[in-house]
């Protein structure tokens, strides 16, 4: 990235202007290297489950209440972490990684729920950049989900490499009939089963997925100067039968696209690495 590229993401808005600064000082501090290790965040037991019982486990490693796995993954470096539900659970998580162990980039999988019409259970949404839907300082003259004294930090955007990574991956790896999109996800620390604050957050935010860590593991990251994917699954449509219905049915087809996606950015990776832009 040049200073005139620089200059383009600041002009293109303060919201997402932050994050672009913060992916081009990485990309500078450490040369564009190739990355050596990926960060694997997953909020629940069931989602981390296939990456533990597929990886080559080195070392474990408790910290802060987390269990921090190093090992291999096809041939990739990777540290494996569940960092348990909710956006402060997702920023305790992020900056142990980012911190105490050495880490080139962050990729939180999980699973979600959708607000937005066309998305459907069992569809891969990777997020362009990452909001919180519940912060709220509008009575200050903020805008809806932006985070006071942070410089106009409201959409943290993703690295659009590992975003265009996630979208070659999903695309030969995925079974017939799910779906691949990108666009915006907010996160809050609401279990969304309500259609009509479903509704609410579409039309505010414009959400493709509606979950509970991922704009807190990207503002983590950003301000780590660590680059990060936000890869969800859906499971239900954020209505009234999602915590009974739709969640629980959906969530074995969901969990298993996602680590099928992720696991094939790790297996391209090696021919072509991902950070190399």
């Amino acid at each position: 990235m040049d200073k005139k590229q620089l200059s383009g993401i600041i002009a293109a808005g303060t919201g997402t202007a932050a994050a672009g600064i913060g992916t081009y000082l990485y990309l500078k501090k450490k040369g564009a290297e190739t990355p050596k290790t990926y960060g694997l965040i997953c909020p629940m037991e069931e989602e981390m489950a296939p990456f533990l019982e597929a990886m080559a486990v080195e070392t474990t490693i408790r910290l802060s209440g987390l269990t921090f796995y190093e090992g291999s993954l096809d041939g990739a470096r990777i540290i494996l972490v569940q960092c348990g539900v909710g956006k402060v659970n997702a920023a305790l998580c992020t900056e142990a990684l980012c911190t105490r162990f050495t880490v080139d980039c962050i990729i939180n999988i999980g699973v979600a729920g959708t607000t937005h019409q066309g998305v459907k259970q069992g569809d891969i949404v990777i997020a362009t950049e990452a909001v919180q839907h519940d912060m709220d300082v509008t009575c200050r003259g903020f805008a809806p989900g932006e985070v006071p004294d942070m410089g106009g930090m409201t959409y943290v955007q993703a690295s659009t490499p590992l975003v265009a990574a996630a979208r070659e991956a999903a695309g030969d790896c995925l079974p017939d009939g799910v779906s691949v999109f990108t666009g915006r996800v907010a996160s809050g620390d609401q279990f969304i089963s309500d259609r009509a604050v479903a509704e609410g957050i579409d039309t505010k935010f414009g959400a493709y997925a509606v979950e509970m860590e991922g704009a807190a593991i990207a503002q983590v990251a950003w301000v780590n100067h660590v680059p990060f994917a936000i890869i969800r699954a859906i499971t239900d449509n954020a209505d009234e039968d999602a915590p009974a219905l739709s969640y629980p049915e959906f969530l074995p087809t969901a969990i298993e696209n996602s680590f099928a996606v992720v696991r094939r950015m790790l297996r391209l990776d090696q021919r072509e690495p991902l950070m190399e832009a």
